[in-house]
């Protein structure tokens, strides 16, 4: 079986959910994959420092993922993209060069903005 999960699949994304809060885990395991590009999106923003960005990380790694009552396969492949994420951000450490690897991999996000029409 292939990869379910690789961070070449993550983009800047420049109006992201909030760290805290901002993704359902319990909804998709998909969720809690992209939580690195949020994650990451809100350190190149401006919006949390490093060490706030690895405890982040860290803590979906280690507190919540092992929690989730996704299988065992999903947990095992969550574990080992969130330990590649956090070494990813090690190597690249600045805002500038964790900006540039995410735009590396594809456009920024579009921004999911509604408009009234999509209500009627």
């Amino acid at each position: 079986m292939g990869k379910r999960f690789n961070l070449k699949d993550l983009r800047f994304n420049p109006r992201p959910p909030p760290v805290k809060g901002g993704r359902e885990f319990s909804r998709d395991y998909y969720e809690a994959f992209y939580k690195i590009e949020d994650v990451f999106s809100h350190y190149v923003l401006g919006n949390i420092d490093f060490d706030h960005a690895v405890k982040s990380l860290n803590y979906a790694r280690y507190a919540i993922i092992p929690k989730l009552g996704y299988p065992k396969d999903v947990k095992e492949e969550l574990l080992r993209v969130y330990d590649e994420a956090v070494k990813l951000l090690y190597r690249l450490r600045s805002r500038d060069k964790v900006k540039e690897w995410l735009l590396s991999n594809g456009p920024p996000r579009e921004a999911k903005v509604k408009s009234l029409t999509d209500f009627m």
